[in-house]
């Protein structure tokens, strides 16, 4: 679903963007990647599970680090050489967000009163948010302007509307194709085996009653596929159906009923104002439907995913519970990640996959301590949010990072196979300190290690 749907989706809008490939990737990738997760964010640590808020910081930090390592083991897979300006800010950036993380989560709170700790945690959060709003802010200006000198002046030749037939309406730029009947065009789009034409044999054939199920529900547009994949009624049944979709996100009845309303009537406008032989003008607006969509479906498979982790972990091992969410939790968006950074290093879009893995990084970590925040974790029953283990996973961080730039920047701003092994050998140290420390075998990193008599 990522190789079919996402990816073509996402490769549309950085080729209409007027920005660079990096750039669009770096401020945009995060936020709808992360969309569902973000919309179904609600008071999850409530007071009466004060266990709920160390768990589900330790989870937070656990994407970060999954995040980096698979990204950057993916890129170094292939090799990409980036430009040092690029390097430096992104990484220092990232280190510098998770400086002031551990300062605002080690931070002993007490909210008896809910006054003085509060105010500070609103003001942090504010901080946050702002500091990150403006370097998006920067780079978006910084992006479109070097996208504006570089690109090359072409004049497109438009079609002239008085070579147009005369059944022709005026709906926009492109003429209205003749070619094929609509039902030909369906077919084109529901045709999973020559859409999934880069897999083997085997798969496509296997995934063809999946792939025909989906493609009525997520829109793909592509420049791989005639009109770009337009396919009218296809889209408005899309916009029909996604309030439903965003059900099992945990959307409140308001908000639920206002999108269902406004989804309703971008869909009725759509099939009023467009045509189904002619390609829509601003087809990249589909080309982002049918990334919001693909964006929910994986958010769901990875709670899924997440659900039968706990359940097998919690049967097979007696591990703690935020040990479990630090290493455990997340394997759903790390996968997806590998696969959307494979799929645009085969379309030769290096810039675009160091955005992505920049952006999944750098959005997690400054929205580490919004989200906790508006998740209610910081209540009257909880104190202290980070546990020993966490912070162990902090210092891994850390060391990963910082250690990662130097080999790049060394290595003459290179991701080369050395630093894959590199990174590997120290996610099995990581992987391996943890459990040693869950049975007792040597103390925790951390500052609040357990002592046992």
């Amino acid at each position: 679903m990522i190789s079919c749907s996402f990816v073509p989706n996402l490769v549309t809008l950085i080729e209409f963007a007027p920005m660079t490939m990096f750039g669009f990737s770096y401020m945009f990738f995060g936020p709808i990647f992360f969309v569902s997760h973000f919309n179904s964010v609600s008071a999850v640590c409530y007071s009466q599970k004060d266990k709920m808020s160390p768990l589900q910081f330790s989870n937070i930090v656990g994407d970060i680090m999954k995040y980096f390592v698979m990204g950057v083991m993916v890129i170094c897979m292939q090799g990409y050489r980036v430009e040092g300006v690029t390097l430096w800010s992104s990484m220092i950036f990232i280190l510098v967000g998770m400086c002031y993380l551990v300062v605002v989560t080690k931070k002993s709170y007490h909210l008896d009163h809910m006054d003085t700790d509060m105010n500070l945690i609103t003001f942090r959060v504010t901080v946050f948010i702002f500091t990150f709003v403006m370097v998006l802010l920067v780079v978006l200006v910084v992006s479109h302007t070097t996208f504006q000198r570089t690109a090359t002046k072409q004049n497109p030749s438009l079609d002239h509307f008085s070579d147009m037939d005369s059944g022709d309406e005026i709906l926009g730029k492109y003429r209205k194709q003749r070619v094929f009947s609509r039902r030909e065009l369906w077919l084109k789009t529901v045709n999973g085996y020559k859409n999934m034409g880069d897999s083997h044999v085997m798969y496509r054939i296997l995934m063809m009653p999946i792939y025909f199920v989906i493609s009525h529900f997520i829109p793909v547009i592509s420049k791989d596929r005639y009109l770009m994949g337009w396919t009218k009624y296809i889209n408005c049944l899309c916009l029909l159906v996604l309030p439903f979709i965003c059900l099992p996100h945990g959307v409140k009845a308001v908000g639920w009923v206002m999108m269902l309303l406004v989804c309703w009537t971008l869909s009725i406008l759509t099939f009023i104002s467009t045509h189904s032989m002619r390609r829509p003008d601003n087809v990249w607006l589909f080309a982002f439907l049918g990334l919001i969509i693909s964006s929910i479906a994986m958010n769901f498979l990875s709670r899924e995913i997440e659900n039968l982790t706990w359940q097998y972990i919690s049967t097979k091992f007696d591990l703690m519970p935020d040990i479990t969410a630090l290493m455990y939790f997340g394997l759903g968006e790390m996968f997806s990640e590998a696969i959307v950074v494979w799929c645009l290093q085969l379309r030769k879009m290096w810039d675009a996959t160091f955005g992505v893995v920049m952006s999944m990084v750098t959005h997690a970590v400054f929205l580490a301590f919004p989200t906790l925040y508006y998740q209610e974790c910081y209540n009257p029953s909880c104190w202290v949010i980070t546990t020993a283990s966490t912070e162990t996973g902090i210092y891994f961080i850390f060391l990963i990072v910082a250690s990662s730039l130097l080999h790049i920047s060394m290595s003459g701003y290179e991701f080369r196979i050395s630093l894959f092994f590199y990174l590997l050998i120290l996610t099995v140290i990581y992987v391996t300190l943890q459990w040693s420390i869950h049975y007792g075998w040597m103390l925790s990193l951390a500052t609040l290690h357990h002592i046992k008599k």
